[in-house]
């Protein structure tokens, strides 16, 4: 029931933005790219609820979980929270910070970490676990994922209104707003551009800071969710279940595929220093850890 609850949903946003489909990209990788596997080594028990998002806290060598709880993930229910597991997958802390309907993408910035919460941002305060802030988004429907900057701007996507917003200061400001993003989902700053993965379409683009020019990488990436850059290279998830390698002249490779088991694949972490890759399983409940090779 919840799955069609949570597609009923998604269905309902998708079509205002119908996107034009591309031709079908080349997947052919150049000989001096060495494309990596994925090895399962852990994951947590099933208590988790939901699981949308995961993010590594290095200063403190913890990983915080959203959970959503109960679907739809626009519903103002108050029941979602965060949870704090290790990077061997023990869950430290199931209800660390509680209070908050549907969390989703997040980021850390100084002692704080922000969260997406459908139509506003929530900042805790992380040594005390509480809740310091709230910024709303004025028109705001599906506030999804967030990329933090090395100049403390905050980028949030919006899946439901095709628009990218920036938070800064405690200042919100509409950075974007185009059809052609096709809800916007996953993303990832990188100094001069800003990696977005689409959910309506099947883009994965990198948009110029300045001019806001888009170039798509790869239009075969249906439901895109989370982005993590590894080296000058990236990993894509997208929300059925599938994790890509895209490199960085947009050759793309599936490398996890979970959804016979019926596995989400949402928005993932990597960790570089331990090779690990991060899975939110959604439905599964769970958040699975794959060593990178």
């Amino acid at each position: 029931m919840r799955t069609n609850i949570l597609f009923a949903a998604i269905v309902l946003m998708a079509a205002a933005c119908q996107p034009t489909k591309k031709k079908e990209e080349s997947v052919s990788v150049p000989e001096k790219i060495t494309v990596p596997t994925l090895t399962k080594v852990w994951e947590t028990d099933s208590t988790l609820q939901t699981p949308e998002s995961i993010i590594y806290d290095e200063s403190r060598g913890v990983l915080y979980v959203s959970n959503i709880n109960a679907v739809p993930p626009t519903a103002k229910d108050n029941d979602g929270y965060i949870s704090i597991i290790s990077t061997e997958g023990e869950i430290i802390e199931r209800e660390w910070v509680t209070e908050i309907s549907a969390p989703k993408g997040m980021g850390i910035l100084d002692s704080s970490l922000f969260v997406t919460n459908i139509d506003e941002i929530i900042e805790i305060d992380i040594p005390s676990g509480v809740i310091i802030a709230r910024y709303p988004i004025e028109g705001a429907a599906f506030l999804n994922d967030i990329s933090v900057t090395k100049e403390a701007e905050i980028y949030i996507s919006d899946t439901g209104t095709n628009t990218i917003h920036v938070l800064n200061n405690g200042d919100v400001r509409t950075w974007l707003n185009d059809t052609t993003l096709v809800g916007p989902n996953g993303l990832l700053h990188q100094g001069s551009h800003l990696m977005v993965a689409s959910y309506f379409g099947d883009e994965f683009s990198r948009i110029d800071i300045n001019t806001k020019m888009t170039e798509v990488l790869s239009d075969s990436i249906p439901g895109g969710d989370g982005i993590v850059a590894f080296g000058e290279h990236y990993f894509v998830s997208n929300w059925n279940g599938e994790v890509h390698f895209v490199d960085n002249f947009g050759n793309r490779t599936l490398i996890l595929d979970t959804k016979a088991e019926g596995l989400n694949a949402a928005d993932i972490c990597y960790l570089p220093e331990k090779n690990l890759l991060l899975v939110p399983t959604f439905f599964g409940n769970t958040v699975a850890g794959y060593e990178v090779k």
